[in-house]
C-alpha cells in the first residue's frame, strides 16, 4: 500500500513538472507580425548580434559570433565550417547608412578564443574614456574581459581578464564603475549534458554575482536561468531577466551592493537582454515568445527559424514596472531569436543570438 502511494506521488510530481515544462516551451502560443515602422537588415551581420549598448551620442557597441560550452555539436561544427568568429561591432545611429564596423583588438589579446556574449559599456563623464566589459566564453572557462575603446585607432585595447571560480556559465554583465560590475551566472554546469539536465529539471541554480574590484560575492541566488542584467540610470536598481521564470526581477541595491528584490514583473515569455529607452527611462527587452522554436534554432540555425518580440516595459520612478507596450513582433522571417533592442532618436536596433541585425524606424510611440 505504501509503495503504491509513493509511486502515485512520484507520478503526479512528474506529470506536474512535464505540464509546467510544456507550458514554458510555448507549444500553445502563436506569433503575429507587426513593426513600429519600416525595418531593414543591416549588411555585414550574418552570425549574430547578441548584445549591445548605446552611448548618449548614438554610438553602439555590439557583440557578435557567440558560441559557448553548452552549444550543440551541430552548431559548433557549423560555427567552424562557416568561419564564424567572435567580434565587437560598432554602429552609429546618426549614420545608419554606414552600417557596422568591426573593431580591431590589441595584439596582446588572443582573439582565437574570443566568444563574446553579454556586454556593458561605461563612459567616464570627466575624461570621456570608454570602458567595455564583455562576457567571454573561452573553451576552458568563462571570463569577463575589460577593454578600453581607442576612438582614433578604432580599436579595443585589452586591459584585463577576470577569471574566478565564481564565474560559472556567465551570460551578461553590468558595470558599476571602471573596476566593478555585476554579472549573471546563467546556469551552474558548463557541459552540454549537465546543462540540459539542469535546464529541463528547472533547477534554480542560477545567480547574480558582484565584483567590487577585489572580491566576488553572490548577491542573488536560487534563479532559473537569469539572463540579461542592467542598472537603472540612477544606479539604485538592478534589472534582471529571469529567464525561464518568464519575468523581470527588479532589485534595489543596498549599501554593500547586495540586492533586495522589490518586484517580480511577469511577462508570459522569456526575456533576454535589457536596456533602457533614454527619453522615458522605460525598459526595453527582446523576448523569446516560443521557447521550443528558439531552442531548435540555437541548436541548428541553418535548419530552424525562431520568433522575436520586443517589449517596452513602462516604469515608475525606476523601481516599479506597471505596463507593457509590444513594439515589434516577427515569426522569424526578418530576424530569428532576437535577443536585444536599443532605441535612439525614434530609431531601433534589434540584435539576435546568432542571426541578423535589424534597424527600424519607431513611429508608434
Amino acid at each position: 500500500m505504501y509503495i503504491k502511494i509513493v509511486c502515485i506521488s512520484f507520478m503526479l510530481i512528474f506529470l506536474q513538472h512535464m505540464a509546467r515544462l510544456i507550458y514554458l516551451m510555448g507549444y500553445h502560443k502563436s506569433v503575429y507580425n507587426h513593426t513600429p515602422g519600416p525595418c531593414h537588415q543591416i549588411p555585414g551581420v550574418e552570425h549574430g548580434s547578441e548584445d549591445m549598448e548605446t552611448l548618449p551620442d548614438g554610438t553602439t557597441f555590439i557583440t557578435a559570433g557567440l558560441v559557448w560550452s553548452v552549444s550543440s555539436s551541430h552548431f559548433k561544427q557549423l560555427y567552424k565550417d562557416q568561419g564564424r568568429k567572435g567580434r565587437i561591432l560598432l554602429f552609429n545611429f546618426n549614420t545608419p547608412e554606414k552600417g557596422v564596423t568591426e573593431l580591431a583588438i590589441s595584439e596582446d589579446f588572443d582573439q582565437s578564443t574570443f566568444h563574446p556574449h553579454g556586454i556593458s559599456v561605461i563612459q567616464n563623464e570627466d575624461t570621456g574614456k570608454i570602458t567595455l566589459f564583455v562576457v567571454n566564453h573561452c573553451p576552458e572557462e568563462d571570463r569577463i574581459e575589460k577593454f578600453e575603446f581607442n576612438k582614433e585607432k578604432m580599436m579595443l585595447e585589452h586591459k584585463m581578464s577576470y577569471i574566478d571560480e565564481a564565474i560559472n556559465l556567465a551570460n551578461d554583465v553590468a558595470a558599476t564603475s571602471e573596476n566593478s560590475f555585476y554579472f549573471t551566472n546563467y546556469c551552474y554546469f558548463r557541459s552540454p549534458l549537465s546543462f540540459l539536465f539542469e535546464v529541463y529539471l528547472l533547477f534554480p541554480w542560477g545567480s547574480v554575482v558582484y565584483f567590487d574590484g577585489t572580491n566576488y560575492a553572490e548577491v542573488a541566488d536560487s534563479m532559473i536561468m537569469p539572463n540579461g542584467i542592467y542598472l537603472s540610470r540612477d544606479r539604485k536598481y538592478v534589472y534582471v531577466a529571469a529567464g525561464l521564470a518568464d519575468s523581470i526581477n527588479i532589485f534595489e541595491r543596498e549599501a554593500n551592493n547586495n540586492l533586495e528584490l522589490v518586484q517580480d514583473f511577469f511577462l508570459h515569455a522569456s526575456a533576454d537582454n535589457i536596456l533602457i529607452e533614454p527619453k522615458t527611462g522605460n525598459l526595453l527587452t527582446a523576448i523569446h515568445p516560443i521557447l521550443h522554436e528558439t531552442a531548435a534554432h540555437l541548436e541548428a540555425p541553418d535548419l530552424h527559424r525562431a520568433p522575436t518580440k520586443v517589449l517596452m516595459i513602462h516604469m515608475k520612478n525606476s523601481s516599479y514596472a506597471n505596463d507593457i507596450t509590444e513594439l515589434y513582433s516577427d515569426e522569424g522571417n526578418n530576424i530569428s531569436a532576437g535577443s536585444v533592442a536599443s532605441i535612439y532618436d525614434n530609431k531601433m536596433l534589434i540584435g539576435s543570438v546568432q542571426d541578423k541585425l535589424l534597424y527600424c524606424e519607431v513611429r508608434t510611440l
